[in-house]
């Protein structure tokens, strides 16, 4: 086939759209001719490996390139001009007009097809102090090769994230085992918006244990040179020296060159394509993080910069662009992000976003563990499942927990694919061994709550419903043991365990409606259908005071610092209490049990590796004046040293 005959397919944008759209052609057909312009000198980047390279977890910087432009070129026959811009198109006439910034001239370039994949740049504040000596940003390599030997030479101590997404928290928590104290700002209410602020809570007490300092509701105004150190103006008023600045604010699409032929622009600020993957004009595709796609669930546009569906755009586009006509179903948002030794992720809407659309949901929230109680190392796994009320299709799913959580999503995810409802959940059959998970799952039991709850088996509320059925004047009765009771419970609440319940009955009022509660909503299950037998109107808290902790995390009282950490080991010589493998309440109770035999003013070491247990100590210690000397993480479980 001749040159004037040859298909000439353009790519702009070199990165993992653009270089995988081009291997992704060639495979498809050895006919066509591929070009791809790059405007930087790398292609193919692994963005998502930057914050583990800089904190040393990935420890060669070159690694997250893996594939050199020349290696590209050879194995796929494609002709790739890096540090050349693509300036222009003319649509009409099909050229693109390109920026030669190494010979500093341009040129003009014909094509058949052409694919924008140009990305998302970082949304740098417009503020004063962004461009001094010691502030970055991190989104390409070259921001990586300034950033670590700038941090060799330095040898910052205190670094400033601005920023409480992915990206951000990536960031805090590399610098962290980088031995820097960190401090992280974020301008909204809670860490990763994408999940809804009670599952958020689980991350901030899993950095607070970390000994990151986290300031909210707080925007970054000004940043100024303070002798060797960095000054940050807060809107809040306050002041912060740091040594260093992560700027992790976010990215925003680059659609210039979209924009600029008219290609029409979405209000979430991406190019809008149709389900080829081809814009507004003809023979004009576009993927990536500048393009806004159709939700899977309801077909309703979103902006998801995330590489698992860039992966898929990068096929379905190829398809379309060499005559093999795909359609692109849609996109899920599923996410997974590491935060020290938690994991949260999520698929489909959250709550807040479905508040947004006034659409109609029901909700299920189960505070669980990751597997068995028996099997060594039990982690808390929380899962929030979101579903319509009537025809129990699957809208959104949360987890925030230990290993396996990721697990859980992933199966959701492909339940939201499948079209599947809450009542199929319900009798999912799942893998188990004791390693991995429990012979009812957490994703059986979301199913069987979810479905009782439009059944109208079960009748409750959850913790951001109560102060609803407050007004009427309820009553509320905790039936755990006054043990667990006395570590915590609701506002009001009385204590009668279940065990005696049936010899209360004559205490309530028909008059009132009851409000049952226990620790994560099993054992108060019992009690309500009791109570509700013997003719009271009675509703059951849904997750217990767990769950209800979440709703109202409150503040931990103690503080961790580097100093502290030091001493703790001085500290102590014997007298260590593992309670490490336990589910809540059960650390806690061993502990106050050990204390009422613990000699006064002895220092404690206790070893835990339940999150939630910081919380309850803290408030326990508060209550009954005892010393909490040091918190700190080691390893996959957490050092708390007190006296009595």
């Amino acid at each position: 086939m001749d040159a004037q005959t040859t298909q000439r397919i353009a790519i702009v944008g070199g990165s993992t759209g653009g270089s995988s759209a081009a291997a992704q052609i060639r495979r498809l057909s050895e006919e066509v001719e591929i070009l791809l312009f790059e405007k930087s000198a790398h292609i193919s980047t692994a963005y998502c490996g930057l914050a583990y390279a800089l904190g040393g977890v990935v420890p060669e910087v070159d690694t997250l390139i893996p594939i050199e432009p020349d290696q590209l070129g050879q194995r796929f026959n494609v002709d790739v001009r890096t540090r050349h811009q693509v300036v222009s198109i003319d649509e009409v006439n099909k050229t693109l007009t390109v920026y030669d910034s190494v010979q500093d001239i341009k040129y003009t370039e014909r094509y058949d097809k052409l694919l924008l994949s140009t990305g998302a740049s970082v949304n740098i504040p417009d503020i004063e102090g962004v461009e001094l000596p010691g502030v970055f940003g991190l989104r390409t390599v070259d921001d990586l090769r300034s950033i670590l030997p700038w941090m060799e030479e330095k040898k910052p101590l205190h670094a400033v994230v601005v920023g409480g997404g992915f990206i951000g928290l990536e960031v805090v928590e590399n610098l962290k085992h980088s031995g820097l104290d960190v401090t992280l700002i974020e301008e909204g209410h809670q860490l990763l918006m994408h999940l809804d602020p009670e599952m958020a809570t689980l991350l901030q007490a899993e950095l607070h244990a970390h000994g990151i300092e986290q300031i909210f509701n707080a925007g970054l105004m000004r940043i100024a040179a303070e002798h060797d150190r960095l000054l940050l103006q807060l809107d809040n008023q306050r002041h912060i020296l740091a040594d260093m600045v992560i700027l992790a604010t976010g990215t925003r699409p680059q659609t210039q060159l979209a924009e600029s032929i008219g290609i029409e622009i979405g209000s979430l600020g991406g190019m809008v394509v149709d389900n080829s993957l081809c814009t507004g004009i003809e023979d004009i595709y576009a993927v990536g993080d500048a393009v806004e796609l159709p939700h899977r669930i309801d077909g309703r546009s979103t902006l998801v910069q995330l590489a698992a569906p860039l992966s898929q755009q990068v096929r379905i586009a190829a398809l379309n662009i060499v005559g093999q006509p795909h359609a692109y179903p849609g996109v899920l948002g599923t996410f997974v992000c590491k935060v020290f030794s938690m994991t949260a992720a999520a698929v489909g809407y959250s709550e807040r976003a479905l508040k947004g659309q006034h659409a109609r949901y029901k909700k299920v929230i189960i505070p669980a563990t990751n597997h068995v109680f028996f099997y060594p190392d039990v982690e808390s796994l929380t899962l929030k499942l979101l579903f319509d009320p009537m025809d129990g299709r699957l809208l959104g799913a949360q987890a925030v927990g230990g290993q396996g959580t990721d697990k859980r999503i992933d199966v959701l995810a492909t339940a939201i694919t499948a079209k599947m409802t809450i009542y199929d959940l319900e009798y999912l059959e799942l893998g188990y061994a004791p390693p991995y998970g429990a012979p009812r799952d957490v994703v059986n039991i979301a199913g069987s709550v979810g479905a009782g709850l439009l059944r109208n088996d079960i009748r409750g509320i959850y913790p951001d419903e109560v102060p609803a059925w407050q007004k009427r004047e309820l009553e509320i009765i905790d039936v755990r043991s006054a043990d667990e009771f006395e570590l915590g419970s609701l506002p009001g609440a009385h204590n009668i365990p279940a065990e005696v319940l049936r010899d209360h009955l004559d205490s309530f009022s028909s008059e009132r409606p009851i409000l049952v509660c226990c620790q994560i909503g099993s054992k108060s299950t019992s009690s309500q259908r009791m109570l509700i037998q013997h003719g009271f109107e009675c509703m059951n808290l849904l997750g217990g005071y767990t769950l209800w902790r979440l709703f109202h995390p409150g503040e931990m009282t103690f503080e961790v610092t580097s100093e502290a950490v030091e001493k703790s080991d001085s500290l102590i010589e014997e007298g260590i209490l593992d309670v490490r493998g336990m589910c809540c309440p059960g650390p806690m109770l061993k502990v106050k049990k050990h204390m009422k035999s613990h000699d006064t003013g002895t220092p404690i070491k206790i070893l835990v590796d339940d999150v939630g247990f910081l919380h309850d100590f803290s408030n326990w210690c508060e209550r009954f004046n005892h010393n909490i000397h040091d918190v700190h993480k080691e390893d996959n479980h957490y050092i708390v040293v007190c006296s009595k």
